[in-house]
Formats: structure tokens, C-alpha cells, sequence
């Protein structure tokens, strides 16, 4: 069986800041990153709280500021790994990266969302590709993994498309921002299945 080490020092892993393809650059976050940040999201708040919580922490310019500076800190630290997308010509079209990843496995949660107007275009499809070839040629993980409520079509449709095979179905699993339970898809790569997936 194919198998990477644990990592007891993942800060010291050389990463690049982000990943590319022709239509999108997909990077960690910088400071200055936050006007763009609320600029793209505070139009949609409402909207994308159907599936999230967090988007109700940027009020301001200033909470999307302090939120950019801090990711990129965490980035530095390895401890959470978020990363905004943008076209390639700049524009801010949503968030993605890897949910605090376990070095000790190792393995990465892949999480994503797309501001309304840039859905449809295949863009977190190309996202969630593009961070599978980082997890795995970079971050030197044995897994890749993502999650998504069991309601939510279009995040699991990005997956399955994506070609991240799924695993289960965990049902009344948590209990969604709303207080409700859920039940949770599964989606996972491991090292074994990339060179195919490929």
C-alpha cells in the first residue's frame, strides 16, 4: 500500500502559495485581500448562508481585512490552509483551500464556495481539481476529503464531477447552522487512487 509520513513539523514543508490553471489562480490569502473579499460576498450574504454560518462575520471591509490577515497567518503556521479564487485577471470569485489539515495521517479536508455570479462555469469543479493536485503533490497527504449536506445538489455535484469518488452517506450526523440535523456526504481520494485519477 502507498504511504506517505506523518509530518511533525508541517510549517517547515515548502508550499507554493497557490496552484494555476488558464481561467483561475487559486492562492492563499493575502493582506489587502479583503476589500476585494467583501466587496464579492456582501451582495450574496443571505444567499450564501443557506449552507454556511460564517459569511455573517463580514459586516465591514475591516472583519473581511482581519479575516484575510489571519488565514494568511494560519496558511504560514499549517494549521487551517484557506485560499481565495480569482480569474486570472483578477477578479474575486470565491473561497476554497483545506479545512485544518491532519498532519499526522496526513490528510486534507477540501472545502470551497463560489459567488453567485461566477457559478455555472465550471469554476469549483476546476477548483476542487486543482486543489487535489496540490494535496497531493505538495502537501505529501494520503488523503484527500471533502464533505457537503446531504441537501446541498451543487457542492456534491462539484465532487462527483471533480471525480472525487463518494463514500457513504452519514446520517442525522450534525446538526446544520440552522439547528437541524443533517445527514453528511463522504468524498474522498487516497494516495493509491491518484495516479488513476490523474
Amino acid at each position: 500500500m502507498l504511504e506517505r509520513p506523518a509530518l511533525s513539523q508541517p510549517e517547515l514543508l515548502p508550499l507554493p502559495d497557490g496552484v494555476a490553471s488558464e481561467r483561475l489562480l487559486v492562492r492563499r490569502y493575502r493582506p489587502g485581500d479583503g476589500a476585494a473579499f467583501f466587496a464579492g460576498l456582501a451582495p450574496h450574504r443571505a444567499e450564501l448562508m443557506r449552507w454556511m454560518m460564517w459569511p455573517q462575520n463580514h459586516q465591514s471591509p475591516a472583519d473581511s481585512e482581519s479575516y484575510a490577515v489571519r488565514m494568511h497567518a494560519q496558511f504560514a503556521l499549517r494549521k487551517a490552509m484557506p485560499m481565495g479564487i480569482w480569474s486570472v485577471a483578477g477578479g474575486f470569485l470565491g473561497g476554497s483551500g483545506f479545512h485544518a489539515p491532519d498532519w499526522k495521517t496526513p490528510k486534507a479536508e477540501v472545502g470551497f464556495f463560489l459567488l453567485p455570479p461566477a457559478r455555472g462555469q465550471g469554476f469549483a469543479t476546476e477548483t476542487v481539481k486543482l486543489l487535489v493536485h496540490y494535496a497531493f503533490d505538495h502537501m505529501a497527504v494520503n488523503r484527500v476529503w471533502a464533505t457537503c449536506d446531504a441537501g446541498n445538489a451543487g457542492s456534491a455535484n462539484v465532487l462527483r464531477r471533480a471525480g472525487v469518488p463518494e463514500e457513504g452517506r452519514m446520517r442525522a450526523e450534525t446538526r446544520d447552522h440552522h439547528g437541524r440535523p443533517r445527514d453528511t456526504l463522504m468524498f474522498g481520494l487516497c494516495l493509491a487512487d491518484y495516479a488513476a485519477w490523474r
